[in-house]
């Protein structure tokens, strides 16, 4: 197939199939607080992301494996059958309880989404011109997870909250028709399946485990608790029983093979480091612009457009500049460096720059992640094949999805630590300002409004400056990521 028809057929199904995907783990962001007024249950509203995080996390790897097998349009479809016919069930949930099924039923299709549009990619363009199309991918990706929080807004203030759910399903449709027109390759392994139910079961354990651990310390499990140990050790010992089994299984859910290659391992590694550093930039700094700078919701959403943009113009070239040169890991290790910069920038000029000035540093740092998705994706179909496709591309859907977590909690712990060692005050308003939005500010008295920006200037140099951390530790294990052969 050549590129033009590749980009006609191929290109327009996988990429609303995409938009779906990232949007969705976004665009819940300014809805969460309307939800919990309509529905109760605040302290458990959490899990409507939760559940769908991990349900999605769980299915990636698994529909890679399966894509694999039994063909990935197929897959494609099922999953997204059950995306928008569980987005139908989010919409008419009467209770948070039932939302909450409702959301993991979606993350289970929404976690194969994401996968079988970069494998259909890989299936239908050759590894030389995949950079153009992983570049588009990036830019779709970059535009959904940061456009998703403004039109969550838009839609929950003029229409519902549960028209946040309900516009999946025009967009699910659209994309299944779509998704139609993409070549069927029959599968070479239809044959002689043998489902890895047991390597399925252990993985599902223990990343559902790990998530909930990560989503749950220091909140439903204290610090110290003898059941959050209990937990860990109980992941430790999963996720080693998974990487036993998977050595022996026929057709491992889990492609250990391709994880000991190190050109896939390091690859995956950076992709956490990537992802840890974009969700807990995208997520913290309009908390940040809201509490510290005072600004309104909308306002706060809208100044995210400046990263957004210089991600997409950083995937775009990128994914061009990928085809015509042929060359591949210079770009995350330019891009991560890039970030690095402009993070221990922002740290810097945090606690007396304008916001103008803090929007410029954020935008240096979204062209250089954008730099890095495009790049590693070409890198890794080029080494897994094109029989392994889905099981490689699977893999950093995984990392992606652990990689968001833990920034997200290493960075939530750094807050809340940070602001509660200094002034316990500071911590209570400062729950309060994530639980009620910042109208909460206009109900403070000037001291206490002063006292807290001023500890939310000391507490996000810190914050930055972490994120910079971990845009490093990524830049350098760029650096020892072997060249593909395109």
């Amino acid at each position: 197939m050549s590129v033009r028809e590749a980009f006609r057929e191929v290109f327009p199904g996988v990429m609303v199939a995409m938009f779906l995907a990232a949007a969705d783990q976004t665009i819940l962001a300014t809805a969460l607080p309307t939800i919990a007024s309509h529905l109760g249950g605040f302290e458990y509203l959490s899990w409507v992301v939760v559940a769908y995080l991990v349900a999605a996390t769980i299915a990636a790897p698994l529909y890679g494996h399966l894509g694999d097998r039994f063909g990935r349009r197929r897959m494609l479809m099922v999953a997204l059958a059950i995306f928008t016919i569980a987005s139908i069930g989010c919409a008419a949930a009467p209770t948070l309880l039932t939302l909450v099924v409702a959301r993991a039923v979606q993350g289970a299709g929404g976690g194969g989404l994401m996968t079988l549009a970069q494998a259909l990619i890989g299936e239908h363009v050759p590894p030389r011109e995949r950079g153009r199309f992983q570049g588009y991918f990036a830019g779709v990706f970059a535009l959904a997870s940061t456009s998703g929080p403004i039109l969550g807004a838009y839609l929950t203030e003029h229409v519902s909250w549960r028209s946040v759910f309900a516009i999946n399903l025009p967009l699910g449709v659209l994309a299944g028709v779509l998704a139609q027109r993409i070549p069927d390759i029959v599968a070479p392994h239809d044959e002689g399946y043998r489902p890895d139910v047991v390597g399925a079961l252990l993985f599902c354990a223990a990343t559902l485990g790990f998530l909930f651990a990560l989503s749950s310390a220091g909140h439903a499990l204290a610090f110290d608790s003898w059941g959050l140990y209990a937990l860990i050790a109980a992941v430790v010992i999963a996720f080693a029983g998974l990487y036993r089994w998977e050595q022996r299984a026929a057709q491992p859910v889990i492609p250990v093979a391709l994880l000991r290659r190190p050109e896939i391992l390091r690859a995956d590694v950076v992709v956490a480091c990537f992802a840890a550093t974009l969700f807990a930039t995208v997520l913290y700094l309009p908390l940040y612009l809201q509490a510290g700078r005072g600004l309104a919701i909308g306002v706060s959403g809208t100044l995210l457009l400046p990263i957004t943009l210089s991600m997409v113009t950083g995937a775009t070239v990128t994914g061009r500049l990928v085809t015509r040169t042929g060359k591949v890991t210079i770009f995350p290790i330019v891009g991560l460096a890039l970030a690095t910069c402009a993070l221990v920038a922002l740290a810097a000029i945090v606690t007396f720059a304008p916001t103008s000035a803090l929007l410029c540093m954020t935008a240096l740092t979204g062209f250089g992640l954008g730099m890095v998705m495009p790049a590693l994706q070409v890198a890794v179909q080029a080494a897994a094949g094109r029989h392994a496709l889905g099981s490689a591309i699977g893999s950093m859907s995984l990392s992606r999805s652990i990689g968001g977590a833990i920034g997200v909690a290493i960075i939530g712990a750094i807050v809340f630590v940070s602001v509660g060692r200094r002034d316990g005050g500071a911590a209570t308003l400062l729950a309060r300002l994530v639980e009620q939005g910042p109208e909460v500010l206009g109900q403070l008295a000037a001291a206490d409004r002063s006292a807290l920006a001023r500890e939310l200037d000391r507490t996000f140099r810190s914050v930055f400056l972490s994120i910079a951390v971990m845009a490093g530790l990524g830049a350098f294990v760029a650096t020892t990521v072997p060249k593909p052969r395109l």
